[in-house]
């Protein structure tokens, strides 16, 4: 459990973007999160568990850390969204490249700036848990595309294209799992409050 209570705290987190002032934000990249806004409907089972956890931790703010270029945020932060908007959560965003102190609370396997984070905390910003970056499946699935078109050696900028073509097929499915993963962290955090 990282040690967060010197960096997140409600000063801090007053100082993040809510969601809505992110996309006001954003250029051309805008256009990357709408298709995901659109699709993503959150199940009233998933939305009554989000309820309930409120009002176990008596409120439960996030933080959600990403940047505009990556799939993964484009993905990932409408869903985490939705989950406040039908739970009473609150969420605000930070940059991952304004906010180093930040990200580095929550490196993937203690070396990586992988994005999105999103770390959930109850009312008086005590930490509970949090998801990064894509379910299991997905990682497991984008080391094996990834694999396969190194082989082609092709540009960098082709290669990120062929990666978002073969892995759009399989948003929806990933939204589910995303939403199925932060539920069992979250059911796991309160059960150890």
């Amino acid at each position: 459990m990282p040690d967060t209570s010197s960096i997140i705290t409600a000063q801090r987190f007053a100082k993040g973007l809510t969601f809505q002032e992110y996309l006001n934000s954003l250029g051309e990249t805008k256009a990357r999160f709408e298709p995901h806004i659109a699709a993503f409907k959150l199940a009233d089972s998933d939305a009554s568990f989000f309820k309930d956890a409120v009002k176990k931790c008596g409120a439960i703010k996030i933080v959600a850390i990403g940047e505009d270029w990556c799939p993964d945020v484009h993905r990932g932060l409408p869903i985490v969204e939705k989950i406040a908007e039908a739970s009473g959560m609150e969420v605000r965003f930070f940059h991952r490249e304004k906010n180093p102190d930040i990200m580095n609370l929550f490196l993937k396997d203690g070396k990586f700036q992988s994005i999105p984070v999103f770390a959930f905390f109850d009312g008086n910003f005590k930490y509970l848990t949090h998801w990064t970056e894509r379910p299991v499946e997905a990682s497991k699935f984008y080391d094996l595309i990834r694999t396969e078109l190194s082989q082609q050696k092709m540009p960098e900028e082709e290669m990120r294209k062929a990666m978002r073509e073969k892995v759009a097929p399989l948003a929806d499915e990933w939204r589910k799992e995303t939403v199925k993963e932060i539920r069992a962290h979250l059911a796991d955090a309160i059960k150890k409050r």
